[in-house]
């Protein structure tokens, strides 16, 4: 079973990957930190403590994280996943407190009660992870790895940018937060959009059509949370959710390992994640990136997991 922390800032698909992860029997959630990202801080904690209190897991610690970029102010992206965070969904707010500890705090406390049986999953920005790393320069090695849904990576013909022509989202928001990451010497695994936007993963009218016949509480929150999004785009990245399924089963997955780094100045290039291409340097690799995935098999997972 994985011990995971959840770094997250709800949004749709982080609503999903709640569903997966704590869905799963090979996952244990061992606490829930948030950060802002899709939406601002205030929303993406209450949409978590929501969730939580929707999957009946209000025992799970709760803790709020960055309310912002370690360096820069900078928007949201409410125009996607609606003014709330969470599309079209109403779910009542449970009788749970947040935790005592910050984010870091708890990451902190989780690393050193777990070491090596932890692992920590990132997917929203990194702004959380980085400040952990700085506050603990010696983190890296003492957990089993990190996992995130972020980057962009040219690795595949969908691995180009969605918040500018070369970044993704996540990576785009805190460029310092996730440099500082991807060069803590983590073991760092990255599902980026390399993946997500390949149509041949996304969410299709068929496999929505499949959730929405279940009948299920859990599947009507999963209909309320990307009909909106369905209806607009005939489809849905399922980013956060690949994460948390390689998690599940990563014998779906084929990786490679590349040393990347992150663009923090450029005007026209902020948070692009950067491959080493020249073959003298290949060697010294940083990052371990999702390349191709069994499409039948992830919908599956993704459809039971999520209902």
């Amino acid at each position: 079973m994985k011990r995971i922390i959840l770094d997250t800032d709800p949004g749709v698909d982080d609503a999903l990957a709640f569903l997966l992860a704590f869905n799963s029997p090979k996952i244990n959630v061992e606490a829930v930190t948030t950060v802002a990202g899709n939406v601002n801080h205030a929303k993406a904690h209450l949409n978590a403590k929501k969730l939580l209190g929707f999957l009946g897991e209000t025992d799970v610690p709760l803790c709020g994280g960055a309310p912002k970029p370690l360096i820069r102010t900078i928007g949201n992206a409410e125009e996607f996943h609606g003014k709330t965070g969470l599309g079209n969904a109403v779910l009542p707010v449970p009788k749970m407190e947040t935790s005592p500890f910050n984010a870091v705090e708890m990451i902190l406390k989780k690393v050193e009660d777990l070491g090596k049986n932890l692992t920590i999953v990132a997917i929203g920005p990194l702004t959380n992870i980085a400040s952990a790393i700085l506050a603990d320069p010696g983190l890296p090695e003492k957990v089993n790895g990190l996992v995130i849904m972020g980057g962009a990576f040219y690795l595949t013909p969908y691995g180009y940018g969605n918040a500018n022509a070369v970044a993704e989202f996540n990576v785009w928001y805190d460029p310092e937060a996730a440099k500082i990451v991807f060069n803590s010497g983590i073991t760092l695994t990255c599902a980026g959009l390399d993946t997500t936007t390949n149509p041949d993963y996304k969410m299709s009218p068929y496999m929505f059509n499949k959730i929405c016949e279940k009948k299920t509480e859990k599947a009507g929150l999963v209909v309320d949370l990307c009909n909106d999004i369905m209806e607009r785009f005939n489809a849905f990245s399922l980013h956060d959710p690949m994460a948390i399924a390689y998690l599940i089963n990563q014998s779906i997955f084929r990786t490679g390992t590349f040393s990347i780094d992150v663009e923090t100045q450029g005007e026209l290039t902020r948070g692009m994640t950067v491959v080493e291409r020249r073959t003298h340097r290949i060697n010294d690799t940083n990052a371990e990136i999702v390349l191709e995935v069994d499409a039948e098999k992830f919908h599956n997972l993704i459809i039971d997991g999520v209902t």
